[in-house]
């Protein structure tokens, strides 16, 4: 299971730009769940871990199969966050030409525009937020 964030503040989505195997796409912030821990405290994990952010989760919003790494993941609003943005945890340490990660913000009206995983939560963050 994966648990991710839908990081909103004012009109901005924070994304990942991924650039692996020659593919260049967007993800939301994440990660898997840890054995013993749960999608809640996973996600708090995972954007300390990968934006170095703290963040208070608002509401979970949706649990979907993935289709695009084929888990499931539940997926959560934060709109209150402190810290300053950087990207550290295994993703920092993998970071490479070949597989880079770039921590992003994006107008959330923009984003229909960009090649954003998974599409059905695209489809939904558009619908419900912009």
């Amino acid at each position: 299971m994966r648990a991710a964030a839908i990081v909103i503040s004012k009109d901005k989505i924070l994304l990942i730009h991924r650039f692996f195997n020659g593919r260049g796409y967007y993800v939301f912030p994440g990660g898997g769940v840890e054995k013993g821990e749960t999608p809640d405290e996973a996600a708090i994990r995972e954007m300390k871990e990968e934006t170095g952010l703290d963040v208070k989760l608002a509401r979970k919003l949706w649990e979907i199969h993935n289709e695009f790494d084929g888990r499931m993941a539940v997926f959560y609003l934060i709109t209150e966050f402190d810290g300053i943005l950087k990207l550290g945890g295994p993703e920092a340490e993998i970071n490479s030409e070949q597989n880079k990660f770039i921590l992003e913000w994006h107008n959330l009206k923009e984003i229909h525009k960009l090649p954003l995983v998974p599409e059905d939560v695209k489809k939904r963050v558009i619908e419900e937020f912009c």
